[in-house]
C-alpha cells in the first residue's frame, strides 16, 4: 500500500431504502499533512449508527449532505500516532470524529480521551459508556422515568440503545417487554438481557403486546417503524411516556412517521422526542452510572463487531435492516 494513502470508504451512490453494500466503495484517499495543532490519528475502531444514514444524500442536524464520492460521517477510537497539539500525547486512546476511514488528521482541540473502567473494553467509548448510551440514559430519567411494577416497552430491544435501556428499566423495578425481529433475538432478550418479556414485530404484534403487557404500557422507547408505533400506541395506559428516539423506516426513506393523536388524547400520554446533543449535561453521570455497572457485570454490553475497514459496507447494511445485535463496531487495528 502507498504510504501517502490512507483508506476510505465512500459513498458510490445515494441509497434507495435500505443501504446495500454496493452503495459503497473502497477507496485511497491522499494521506493529510499535519499542521500546528492537529493531531493524526489511526483509527482503532470505527461507530457505525442509524443516523449516518441521514446524512447520505440529506443532512442530519446540520451535518453536511454526504454524496457520491464523500466519506460518511463516524466517530471512532483512534490511536495518535503524529501530535502537533501540546496537551495530546503520542500513543494515546482518544475518540474523535474521523468518518469511515483508517487515518484521520483532526484538530487535537476536538479530541477526547478514552475512559472505560478496567477490565472494560474501550470500544464500550463507542457503545454503552458513548453516544448510544447516552441516549437510553436520558431517555430513562427524563423521558421514560418508570417506577417499580410499571411496564417498560422499548423497541429494539436488543440494539446498542435498547439493551442500556432494559437494564436500567429493570433496576428501577420495572417490567420491561422487548420488541425484536427474530425469535434468536427474542431467546437473547429474556436470557442473556433478562428482560420479561419479548415479541416479535410485524403480523401478530398487537396480539403479542396485549398478552405481555395486561395492563397496558406505561413508558414506551420508539426505536422502530411506523406500524409497530401504530400498535404500541393503543396500547398505552393512561398518564403514559413515549420517547421517540428512532425513525428506522424513515431514515431509509419511508414516508414521515405520525402520531395517532387520539391514543396519545385518550390515554393523556406525554410524548418526546429525543436527541441526544440536548442532553449533554449528564454525560459524567451517565459515565458514572452505566461504567459502575459494566464494572459489576450487571450490564451486558452487546458488540456486533465487523474485522476491517472493508467490512463497513456490510455492517452498515445489517444495521439499517435491522439484523445486527448491539452496538456495531469495525476493529481497524
Amino acid at each position: 500500500m502507498d504510504p501517502q494513502s490512507v483508506s476510505a470508504i465512500a459513498l458510490a451512490r445515494v441509497p434507495d431504502g435500505v443501504p446495500a453494500p454496493a452503495d459503497f466503495a473502497l477507496v485511497q484517499l491522499p494521506r493529510s499533512p499535519l499542521t500546528e495543532g492537529q493531531v493524526r490519528l489511526a483509527v482503532r475502531c470505527l461507530s457505525l449508527d442509524p443516523y449516518q444514514r441521514s446524512t447520505l444524500g440529506g443532512r442530519h442536524f446540520g451535518d453536511a449532505p454526504v454524496g457520491p464520492g464523500d466519506v460518511p460521517p463516524g466517530r471512532s477510537v483512534g490511536e495518535v500516532v503524529e501530535s502537533r497539539c501540546a496537551d495530546v500525547e503520542v500513543g494515546r486512546l482518544v475518540l474523535a470524529e474521523t468518518g469511515w476511514r483508517s487515518e484521520a488528521v483532526v484538530p487535537g482541540a476536538d479530541v477526547s480521551v478514552v475512559a472505560v473502567p478496567p477490565g472494560v473494553a474501550v470500544s464500550a467509548a463507542l457503545g454503552a459508556l458513548g453516544m448510544p448510551g447516552l441516549t437510553a440514559y436520558a431517555a430513562h430519567v427524563r423521558q421514560l422515568c418508570p417506577r417499580a411494577g410499571e411496564t417498560v416497552v422499548l423497541g429494539a430491544a436488543t440494539g446498542g440503545v435498547g439493551a442500556v435501556a432494559g437494564r436500567l428499566a429493570l433496576r428501577a423495578g420495572a417490567r420491561v417487554v422487548g420488541i425484536v425481529g427474530s425469535d434468536d433475538k427474542a431467546a437473547l432478550a429474556t436470557g442473556r438481557l433478562g428482560l420479561t418479556a419479548a415479541v416479535r414485530r410485524g403480523p401478530g404484534l398487537d396480539e403479542a403486546l396485549a398478552q405481555a403487557c395486561p395492563d397496558g404500557v406505561d413508558a414506551y422507547l420508539h426505536l422502530g417503524d411506523q406500524a409497530t408505533l401504530d400498535v404500541v400506541m393503543e396500547r398505552l395506559a393512561l398518564g403514559a411516556r413515549v420517547s421517540l428516539c428512532g425513525l428506522m423506516d424513515q431514515y431509509n426513506g419511508g414516508a414521515p412517521t405520525r402520531l395517532r393523536a387520539g391514543a396519545v388524547m385518550t390515554a393523556r400520554a406525554q410524548v418526546r422526542g429525543m436527541v441526544v446533543y440536548d442532553h449533554a449535561d449528564l454525560a459524567a453521570e451517565h459515565a458514572e452510572h452505566v461504567g459502575a455497572l459494566l464494572t459489576s457485570g450487571d450490564l451486558v454490553a452487546l458488540e456486533d463487531r465487523y474485522v476491517g475497514l472493508a467490512e463497513a459496507p456490510v455492517a452498515f447494511s445489517r444495521l439499517m435492516s435491522g439484523r445486527n445485535v448491539g452496538k456495531v463496531v469495525v476493529d481497524l487495528g
